[in-house]
């Protein structure tokens, strides 16, 4: 028998970051095999598994600038499956930031604590490949296969630390609540499937549009209104919204370290770029319809993240439910979408992604530091840190006034835009219950700065040295600054990633 592919375009260059990772995934396990006497290999298979992550976002860089790739540019490939455009782009790229600073985080720690070096290296590269396939996909069979792929790296991550009761107690949980979440998700795409005929998003778009201007919304379908609520739900376990947040604290709390950085920051991105997919080309003709959902979840989630933050006397539990108020911070950018206003609001979301890979990783990263110094991520362990550790003590009080908002730092910049963009869609509430939430986090963010430089040290203490952790501590401090004063390029790459989505949008309404 004869299979003819002349209809479908396999276009391998679509995917040519994700193969670039893939590739050096393997790589990096067969360096690992052959080195098995090298008493101290985390250095080498970081520096390989970095390798392959700064390829393939060079070359990201180059299709975003269209100095190569520009046959495949804002084209559909795999029979309409992959697509790369500069929204993609963006998140890929994010994505790969994500993996260079997690690995960088991770160089001392694994080695440490004897972990399986080449494995652990590996597996976060398929986790990062993951988040990439989520980003390029435009149609529903390669976005829950891009999903699945980082869900399956990122539990088998969480319970890594195989010695640990903490981290296997983690592991089990994410992994139980995570097999709901993604029968949800899949119940939701078969729904949208099932009502519109088709798994392409731009398709599934149309037929929303078509369904919505003949049938006044989606209030009048029944299934496409189930569909709606069960894709917001499944995303809103990736991206620990409440209520669907319950493994966040354990997860992050368990998780090694380093990889809890990650954890906080690729998989949330890659659910929101899921998220934008699906709401905003399948479903932005019912926008009506999905907003106030939107809403209602950020106001639940930036409230409840922030007041149970207040009383964590574990920094690692504590920065988990800030993680989860962040989400319900990046959700009123996702609540001021419209077919005015689509340019902004996702543009907004995707800068406040962009600075949370800095501060946030940057504040793991400090807990790292400390662990390393035999401590535990107890709030008390950062009494006096100042006066024996200034350099840390600095880095996190840094990191802290960042993920508060306060200026001259990029989280500021992140704050402002969402809340600018909620303005011009008139949420004027949205943005006031927004500030209320960000003045409560001030409280448990300046509480620890208080302890590192207002309270007394218990004991006499010696700072370990940690090269690879200090230099990319001390990369993402000066990123959290410099980018204050030069956004600008950011802006530029995440508002030039909305054409194709503004189009459909206005075309539909």
């Amino acid at each position: 028998m004869t299979i003819d592919y002349s209809g479908i375009n396999l276009n391998i260059e679509s995917i040519l970051p994700e193969l670039i990772v893939t590739l050096f995934a393997i790589i990096t396990i067969l360096v690992d095999l052959f080195t098995k006497g090298r008493r101290d290999k985390s250095p080498l298979l970081a520096g390989v598994s970095i390798t392959g992550y700064v390829i393939a976002f060079i070359v990201c860089i180059l299709y975003f600038n269209n100095i190569i790739g520009s046959s495949i540019f804002n084209t559909q490939s795999f029979n309409n499956m992959i697509v790369t455009d500069n929204l993609g782009l963006f998140f890929r790229m994010l994505s790969l930031g994500t993996g260079i600073v997690g690995t960088l985080l991770s160089v001392q720690y694994v080695r440490d604590r004897g972990m399986a070096i080449g494995e652990y290296y590996a597996v976060l590269m398929l986790a990062t490949c993951g988040m990439m396939f989520t980003s390029a996909s435009t149609d529903l069979t390669t976005l829950f296969v891009g999903i699945e792929l980082m869900s399956i790296a990122v539990y088998i991550l969480t319970g890594f630390a195989r010695g640990d009761q903490l981290s296997n107690e983690a592991s089990l949980k994410y992994f139980l609540l995570g097999i709901f979440s993604t029968a949800i998700l899949v119940y939701g795409m078969a729904w949208l499937y099932g009502n519109t005929g088709y798994t392409n998003l731009r398709l599934i778009g149309e037929k929303v549009a078509e369904i919505v201007s003949t049938g006044g919304g989606l209030a009048n379908n029944g299934g496409l209104l189930l569909a709606m609520v069960l894709l917001i739900a499944g995303f809103g376990f990736k991206i620990a919204a409440v209520p669907f947040h319950m493994w966040t604290p354990d997860a992050y709390q368990g998780a090694p370290t380093p990889f809890t950085a990650f954890m906080s920051v690729g998989p949330k991105a890659a659910g929101f770029i899921g998220m934008i997919r699906i709401l905003t080309e399948s479903l932005g003709a019912a926008s009506d319809q999905w907003v106030p959902i939107v809403i209602i979840l950020s106001v639940l989630t930036m409230t409840l993240g922030n007041l149970t933050a207040l009383w964590q006397k574990s920094v690692k539990r504590m920065l988990g439910y800030s993680s989860i108020a962040h989400t319900g911070y990046i959700l009123i950018g996702l609540a001021a979408f419209s077919s005015t206003n689509s340019e902004r609001a996702i543009s907004s979301m995707s800068f406040y992604l962009f600075s949370y890979l800095f501060m946030n990783m940057g504040a793991f990263g400090v807990i790292v530091w400390l662990q390393r110094n035999k401590m535990t991520d107890s709030l008390d362990n950062f009494r006096g840190l100042s006066s024996w550790a200034p350099g840390p003590a600095a880095l996190m009080m840094l990191f802290m006034l960042s993920l508060t908002g306060i200026p001259p730092t990029i989280g500021f910049l992140g704050k402002y835009y969402v809340f600018v963009a909620a303005l011009q869609s008139n949420l004027v509430w949205l943005v006031v219950i927004g500030a209320l939430n960000s003045a409560v986090a001030a409280f448990y963010y300046l509480r620890v700065i208080w302890y590192m430089y207002f309270e007394q040290a218990r004991g006499e203490r010696v700072a370990r040295s940690a090269p690879t952790l200090v230099y990319t501590l001390v990369g993402a401090a000066i990123a959290v600054v410099v980018f204050f004063f030069a956004s600008w390029p950011i802006i530029d790459y995440a508002k030039a990633s909305m054409p194709a989505i503004t189009g459909l949008i206005s075309g539909g309404k």
